[in-house]
């Protein structure tokens, strides 16, 4: 499968970070998930690089807090000294079916990339 086009994405939370509900990049850099929120007045910037090795699971929620049915993808991983984060984010574009789409698109690609066995990761490099 291949990797899903670069997107804008929404970050809603789970980071110890200021701010949320800012908007960011999404995209796939070889076997890694990069998630970058620029720096703001009041908000520090994101700047992720999350190996599919550090990945745990990826689940979808439903928020209606601001105005609109949002699916939220609740991606948990582990960092460097093992402790566990759980992102919380939401792939976006204008088009209500293209977001869809899109995001389908992603869950479905980092379901894939989670469950598979580190062997054949490997070989796929």
């Amino acid at each position: 499968m291949n990797a899903p086009k670069s997107c804008h994405a929404y970050y809603y939370g789970g980071l110890p970070v200021k701010g949320p509900r800012r908007k960011g990049r999404l995209r796939m850099e070889g076997d890694h998930l990069s998630f970058e929120v620029p720096e703001e007045k009041e908000n520090e910037g994101i700047h992720l690089r999350i190996p599919v090795e550090k990945m745990e699971k990826i689940s979808l929620t439903r928020d209606n807090y601001y105005g609109s049915d949002t699916v939220l993808f609740n991606l948990t991983f582990r960092d460097k000294n093992g402790k566990s984060f759980t992102l919380r984010f939401a792939p976006i574009t204008l088009i209500p079916r293209r977001r869809i789409a899109l995001q389908e698109e992603w869950f479905n690609y980092l379901s894939q990339m989670i469950q598979e066995d580190p062997v054949s990761l490997e070989l796929r490099k």
